[in-house]
């Protein structure tokens, strides 16, 4: 307010304007697209067999709710605050919404650190990853508890502040809170490291560590093959499922930890500059309004990339096992006849196809890995010596 001539003036509320109406309209399609996502792909879980319980399963329909939250709270509820410009829906909703708001960004980070220590422990650890069901709840639980205590200092920070208008204008802000510039940002720097860094930091460490695993089994198998196994012929339905499993979980695994740096890496470092540089407003609002847009749409890339790589899969004509109409399984003998001879599958090959393929494809590749069964290998010694019988008759004959 300022006085001119003894009569005292103040400054019109902020009223809905053109680029508030624009972004209210694209973080509404935002949400909706996010909403039918995430939705999906947790019907999608929900459908699977009760029978092949799988923990990356579990984690994926843990980040969709959590992807769900985001949505309504981060972008379909920005979406109705930008419309109705100030806030309406007094103090106590404003410190809820604002904890609601950090929770969900809490939650859908931790969960994919927690899909990224799950694959790791199941490749680099094989035998800690058997019957770990009870394990993954309680990380799971202590997740979502450790997401409520970081977004409690929400509820004390926010609040509902008037602003200095000639109408009443009511704004969710932290206006007042903060005595001194260096508080706010610390708090800033504090939600960047438990947010951001940290996350960022083990996710690459066990995506690195998984990927280096890998390729130091796949190196180790392809050696034994050609140094140990040279007259062995090795089941080729087994090494596809590995092959492919170990394939899907590199591929993921650069896949995720990309997206999580490209979307949320300029959204950090706009707050960053925001807090401790200082920027020209009139840029900083447009400037905020994409990166913000761009942040929030990670939540239509999870279930996209979850999807993509564990759920939505093309259905297949064959079975992945070869397999006669008998039941037993088709082998494969060289020139001279001599039966084969097929290494067993390790520990960490049984678990990345389970982690991978499901349960079913890892029942499936075991037998097809081990030695042929009993019947099977007796009816092909019959068939070998018949052959034998058969060409010493036909060498006596000459």
């Amino acid at each position: 307010a300022a006085a001119a001539g003894g009569n005292w003036t103040c400054e019109p509320a902020p009223t809905l304007t053109r680029s508030s109406t624009v972004r209210a309209a694209v973080l509404l399609a935002l949400a909706l697209l996010s909403l039918l996502g995430n939705a999906a792909t947790i019907a999608s879980i929900r459908r699977r067999p009760a029978r092949q319980p799988s923990a990356v399963y579990a984690l994926i329909l843990h980040l969709s709710a959590a992807d769900l939250l985001v949505t309504v709270f981060c972008i379909a509820g920005e979406a109705a605050w930008s419309y109705a410009v100030q806030w309406l829906a007094g103090n106590a909703a404003c410190k809820l919404f604002k904890f609601a708001q950090v929770f969900s960004l809490y939650l859908s980070t931790f969960i994919l650190v927690l899909i990224g220590i799950d694959r790791f422990v199941a490749v680099r650890y094989p035998m800690r990853a058997l019957g770990t069901a009870k394990r993954l709840s309680r990380l799971i639980a202590f997740v979502w508890v450790l997401s409520m205590l970081l977004s409690i200092p929400q509820m004390v920070i926010f609040h509902v502040e008037r602003g200095p208008f000639c109408e009443l204008f009511l704004q969710c802000v932290t206006y007042g809170f903060y005595t001194e510039p260096w508080q706010e940002q610390l708090y800033a720097a504090f939600s960047l490291m438990c947010m951001f860094v940290l996350p960022l930091a083990i996710l690459i460490g066990t995506y690195v560590s998984t990927v280096i695993t890998i390729a130091r089994s796949e190196r180790a198998f392809r050696a034994e093959v050609a140094v140990g196994l040279k007259s062995e012929v090795l089941d080729a339905n087994r090494r596809r499922l590995i092959h492919r499993a170990k394939t899907k979980s590199m591929r993921i695994s650069v896949v995720i930890v990309v997206a999580f740096i490209v979307w949320w890496t300029p959204y950090y470092c706009m707050m960053i500059i925001f807090l401790f540089l200082n920027p020209d407003k009139h840029l900083s609002e447009d400037l905020q309004s994409a990166i913000f847009f761009f942040g929030m749409s990670n939540s239509l890339v999870n279930p996209i990339i979850y999807g993509a790589f564990h759920l939505w899969r093309p259905k297949r004509r064959g079975r992945l096992s070869d397999r006669g109409r008998d039941g037993s399984t088709f082998t494969q003998r060289s020139l001279m006849g001599s039966m084969r001879r097929v290494r067993p599958p390790t520990a960490e090959e049984t678990t990345l196809v389970a982690l991978e393929e499901g349960p079913a494809a890892a029942a499936a590749a075991a037998p097809a890995a081990g030695a042929a069964p009993a019947a099977s290998a007796s009816r092909l010694s019959v068939r070998v010596l018949r052959r034998a019988s058969r060409a010493s008759s036909f060498k006596t004959a000459l």
